[in-house]
């Protein structure tokens, strides 16, 4: 989204709907079909094929994880889109950057985290044990203050295990802006952070900042700020020329699509977990960009709504996890996490409590903080 931000603090948006649309569903595939293995780990490790529509969403039961790279590509790409020139050309300030960061990120991050440890604690007093993430002492707890539970100190989950992306984020943030301000050509900047997150995932090092967290982030959140030039370049290109291109992207996705149809996806990308933030995503980015019927179709007011609540799907899933799990069986409802009726329960719940906090908390809190802090 293209974002100006007014003297109240107030933003107004001139959206890439579509985009918005795709950072929904990668949400969703995280919370709904990825991690919806949390709730009957056991089955899912020895019956896999028990958990709900499994053969027809195999791919995000097993490997949705990766589309936690697929938001630090688009978001890459976006914050080109929304702050690259603003930023190079000093429109808007270190401080009013940094301030409309935290006031997206933090309140509903803040507020998770409290939830969470409330839940586990009550868990651990009435003798249940933790659920899931196992790291929840005062330590890790000011770490998740901090935006350090991951990537700095340590690399195991805590709290609101999902949030570890947002220490991610917030060091892409603090990259990019500097990077943008500073350097006078960013492209080959941007081009060796991703050059050294490829680096730091193939030697597979686990060091503080040097380690797979660190390492997806700089390769995917780079490679979004390498794609916006691309898509530039291309936008400048004749009709005739932009129209083969266009044709050779869609043929080669066909054939990508075949060959995993056959022998499998494995068989076809090796590496995939590489390959997706490099390639496929950047290449369904470019498609829905380009492609106006693929762009009306992600911009349906469904598909936008779904993608203005993905920060609070994803994190707010877990929290929902924790409540269904913790408090259901005490009111006597047992519920049998491999049917679909179930699944569908956990989405209702966790959509509803997304759009609320959304709407009435996030949003909300949003313009009170620009409206109080930006310059």
């Amino acid at each position: 989204m293209n974002v100006v931000v007014e003297a109240d603090g107030k933003e107004e948006v001139n959206r890439l709907s579509s985009l918005d649309s795709l950072r929904g569903f990668a949400a969703a595939g995280v919370a709904f079909f990825f991690h919806y293995s949390h709730f009957n780990t056991e089955v899912f490790t020895a019956n896999p094929e028990k958990m709900p529509l499994f053969n027809y969403l195999k791919w995000f039961y097993y490997c949705g994880w990766n589309l936690v790279d697929f938001f630090f590509v688009l978001s890459g790409f976006i914050f080109m889109y929304v702050y690259g020139k603003r930023i190079a050309e000093n429109k808007i300030t270190e401080e009013n950057f940094f301030i409309l960061r935290f006031s997206r990120l933090y309140p509903l991050h803040i507020a998770t985290l409290l939830l969470v440890a409330a839940i586990q604690y009550f868990r651990i007093f009435t003798g249940q044990g933790y659920f899931d993430c196992q790291y929840n002492d005062i330590y890790h707890f000011m770490l998740n203050v901090f935006f350090l539970q991951a990537g700095f100190f340590n690399d195991s989950f805590s709290f609101n295990g999902p949030s570890w992306s947002l220490t991610c984020e917030a060091l892409a943030y603090i990259m990019f802006f500097y990077t943008m301000k500073k350097a006078k050509r960013p492209l080959f900047v941007f081009l060796f952070y991703m050059f050294a997150g490829i680096s730091i995932l193939q030697m597979r090092l686990n060091y503080p900042v040097l380690n797979a967290q660190i390492g997806r982030m700089l390769m995917a959140f780079f490679a979004g700020c390498l794609l916006f030039y691309i898509n530039s370049h291309l936008s400048k290109l004749s009709k005739k020329a932009w129209r083969a291109v266009l044709i050779s992207l869609s043929l080669y996705s066909l054939l990508v699509a075949g060959l995993i149809a056959k022998t499998g996806y494995s068989a076809v990308f090796g590496h995939w977990e590489r390959v997706m933030p490099l390639l496929v995503y950047p290449l369904m980015i470019l498609l829905l960009l380009n492609v106006s019927i693929l762009g009306r179709f992600f911009s349906l007011k469904p598909f936008t709504v779904l993608g203005d609540l993905s920060y609070s799907i994803y994190l707010l899933h877990f929290p929902v996890q924790l409540l269904m799990v913790t408090f259901l069986p005490m009111t006597g409802i047992i519920l049998d996490y491999t049917k679909i009726g179930s699944l569908l329960i956990y989405v209702a719940i966790t959509l509803t409590l997304a759009a609320f906090s959304h709407y009435l908390f996030e949003k909300p809190l949003q313009r009170i903080i620009r409206r109080k802090l930006l310059k």
